[in-house]
């Protein structure tokens, strides 16, 4: 839905240039402010939506809660409201890409980075722990992060403030599995300071190891997992991390709130402690066998139709079909005319593979879901692709 918005007018001064993120239900524009010039962020709720009185007060509150937020690590509300029947928020425009996007290019991270971005979190959430204001959704793919290496939160859809009436009477798990907290996965109304500060940590645990602290095949599945499993050793998963780490985490993934760090002043603080341990043992990037046992691994594609590979060698390729009339030869040639001239990026960047759509017409497919296009996706060995109408399988080995 909303595909067709682009050029759009809102309220005769916010024209959508450009589409930055789609989501289940509103989608985030590029528009630029017609009086002034200015270049924002448009959240703009589906329109198929908008009659939903659920979604909608969701919708609403995060413009009310943002509001009364100030502070240079969440995102700045400009305007709100409704144009007929599109319900709207305009937001200060941020000039880089989500947490998720450098997890999935960086590969591991170096501890310091890592540490430094999860503190840049708690700091916004120390103003909106004095708010009274819970997040209840802390992932990477919220967590934005500017060229400045400035830490923006934003998507405050799920959040809860003091004044905030429950928007229904169920006790229904709202978050994230891989990143939600024990007590929130029971009950979404029971989540206070204490559960961001947990999905905090098991950003940072997947920033430092390539994974989040509990994995599974479904969200049922990870969610058990949070509620009843020990948490894993991060030392056992990165042996070049003191293990000092180990204790914070077991500390911060703690299943009870008590047993954690009780405000964001207290999380920072073990933070800081931790950086002096890791700069005083010279920790910094992931060890050279890490490295090199990822860069060893070769990939391939492999056509399922007739069994044809295509090795994957160099940094960035492009997926499509060859034009000589127009010049175009890209690195994977599919042959195919549903596939497009260029039809998607595949990357490599420390043995870890991606693919990105391009707008192509007729779509990138993962596992049979359509990708968001510009917008990278991990691989993993074994994954279907679909490219127009030709299938292939990544192969890592």
């Amino acid at each position: 839905m909303n595909g067709d918005m682009i050029g759009h007018i809102i309220r005769d001064r916010y024209k959508l240039i450009d589409e930055r993120g789609r989501g289940s239900f509103a989608t985030v524009y590029v528009a630029r402010d017609l009086k002034s010039n200015h270049i924002y962020a448009v959240k703009v709720m589906h329109l198929d939506l908008s009659s939903d009185e659920d979604l909608l007060a969701r919708f609403q509150r995060e413009a009310h809660i943002l509001l009364h937020l100030n502070d240079p690590h969440i995102v700045r509300i400009v305007d709100y409201g409704n144009d007929g029947n599109m319900h709207y928020i305009v937001m200060d425009y941020i000039d880089g890409q989500n947490l998720k996007y450098y997890m999935i290019n960086d590969g591991l991270m170096d501890p310091v980075r890592a540490i430094g971005y999860a503190r840049q979190i708690a700091e916004g959430l120390c103003i909106a722990h004095k708010q009274g204001v819970v997040h209840r959704d802390i992932k990477p793919q919220n967590i934005l992060i500017n060229t400045s290496n400035l830490v923006k939160i934003t998507d405050f859809g799920l959040a809860r403030g003091r004044e905030t009436v429950t928007l229904t009477q169920s006790n229904v798990f709202m978050g994230t599995a891989n990143y939600i907290s024990p007590e929130q996965a029971e009950s979404s109304r029971s989540a206070d300071t204490r559960s961001d500060l947990y999905s905090i940590a098991a950003v940072l645990f997947e920033m430092l190891t390539g994974r989040p602290p509990f994995q599974g095949d479904t969200a049922v599945d990870i969610v058990i997992k949070q509620i009843n499993e020990k948490v894993p050793s991060i030392c056992r998963l990165r042996s070049d991390l003191p293990m000092e780490t180990d204790l914070f985490m077991q500390k911060a993934l703690a299943k009870t709130p008590d047993e954690r760090y009780a405000t964001p002043q207290e999380f920072i603080a073990a933070l800081d402690q931790l950086l002096e341990r890791l700069q005083a043992s010279g920790v910094g990037r992931p060890s050279g066998a890490v490295a090199a046992a990822s860069q060893q691994r070769e990939a391939r594609l492999v056509a399922l139709a007739n069994g044809q590979p295509y090795a994957l060698k160099g940094e960035l390729l492009v997926v499509g079909r060859h034009d000589p009339t127009l010049g175009i030869y890209p690195d994977i040639d599919l042959e195919h005319k549903t596939v497009g001239r260029r039809h998607a990026y595949l990357r490599r960047q420390q043995g870890t593979y991606t693919v990105e759509d391009l707008n192509a017409l007729n779509k990138t497919r993962l596992n049979g879901e359509i990708l968001t296009p510009h917008e990278e996706r991990k691989l993993k060995d074994g994954d279907i692709l679909r490219f127009g109408n030709v299938e292939v399988r990544f192969e890592l080995r």
